[in-house]
């Protein structure tokens, strides 16, 4: 399972557990103020983690598992969408949707590559371009062109949540290829709602 879908599931059990914990610190009544300052101990804090944890409900758990399922249907839609988007057309190589973080959230790249790598180099790629938009007062960039005597990497946003980076070879006409990015893009956003 990649890092990125391991980390969102992560994220999903953290939420549920700080908005749990919450509720029980809501819920708790003491005569005595708690110090401005208090110590507490790595041990601690994971014993609480785990204790709240355990005093899920049925329901909770059934939430939780829920929303486990959900993400890993998203994340199957949104690689059985860049699936469809790289083998449609001759002159896509290769495609990865990563978060602004740089985490891979599904991919279809050459045998060889490195997903987390190129996730990672993709978000900086987007950020740097971003900066030289506004440096050059050129306002929001639409895409990030990189041309090679290999081929065209275009990294788009498609979303808050999601940028998509395309590989693309030489033979590719740019006009064609940034309409079927923008359809993808159309395709992978309506996904990520």
């Amino acid at each position: 399972m990649p890092l990125g879908k391991i980390l969102n599931l992560l994220l999903v059990v953290l939420e549920r557990i700080s908005a749990k914990s919450a509720k029980l610190t809501d819920n708790l009544q003491t005569t005595e103020e708690l110090p401005s300052t208090t110590t507490v101990e790595k041990t601690e804090v994971s014993a609480a983690i785990i204790s709240d944890v355990s005093s899920f409900t049925e329901e909770d758990r059934s939430e939780i598992f829920e929303e486990k399922n959900a993400i890993a249907i998203a994340v199957s839609a949104l690689q059985d969408e860049l699936h469809n988007f790289v083998s449609g057309s001759a002159e896509v190589e290769g495609a990865i949707i990563i978060s602004p973080d740089g985490m891979a959230l599904a991919s279809v790249l050459s045998p060889g590559m490195d997903e987390e790598g190129t996730a990672a180099l993709s978000a900086s790629m987007l950020s740097l371009g971003e900066r030289i938009g506004s440096e050059l007062a050129r306002g929001a960039i639409d895409r990030v062109v990189v041309e090679g005597e290999r081929g065209y990497g275009i990294l788009v946003g498609c979303t808050q949540k999601a940028i998509l980076l395309v590989l693309a070879s030489s033979a590719a006409k740019q006009g064609i290829l940034f309409l079927e990015i923008k359809q993808a893009v159309a395709k992978i956003a309506a996904l990520l709602k």
